[in-house]
């Protein structure tokens, strides 16, 4: 449950960090408004019959081509390797970034 609880506020903060345009450095400030208002809804998260959470609306779109949900720490933007950056491939929706142009993708550390 406390797991369940952590993703429902991770999507939450997400959601509030791309509502304001996806400002940097604010990220302890977007976890504690999700956790606010996880906390004062009082609302236990739904289940579907499989045991799991229901998508948000405002939960990220992952495209085939992106390694994880954009504002992942250690993810960036990139262009999509098959259309690159155009969105469409051979006169059609680009099914690797969704037609955006842009894939998340890991980046490296040091």
């Amino acid at each position: 449950m406390q797991d369940q609880k952590q993703d429902l506020i991770r999507e939450r903060a997400h959601a509030i960090w791309e509502q304001e345009g996806r400002p940097e450095g604010r990220h302890a400030e977007h976890w504690q408004r999700a956790e606010q208002e996880f906390s004062s809804s009082g609302q236990q998260p739904e289940l579907t019959a499989e045991g799991a959470t229901p998508a948000s609306d405002s939960a990220p779109q992952l495209n085939p081509g992106d390694d994880a949900a954009p504002g992942t720490p250690g993810t960036g933007e990139d262009v999509c390797p098959d259309c690159q950056g155009s969105g469409r491939l051979q006169g059609r929706t680009c099914e690797t970034c969704g037609g955006t142009g842009i894939v998340i993708k890991g980046v490296a550390g040091g």
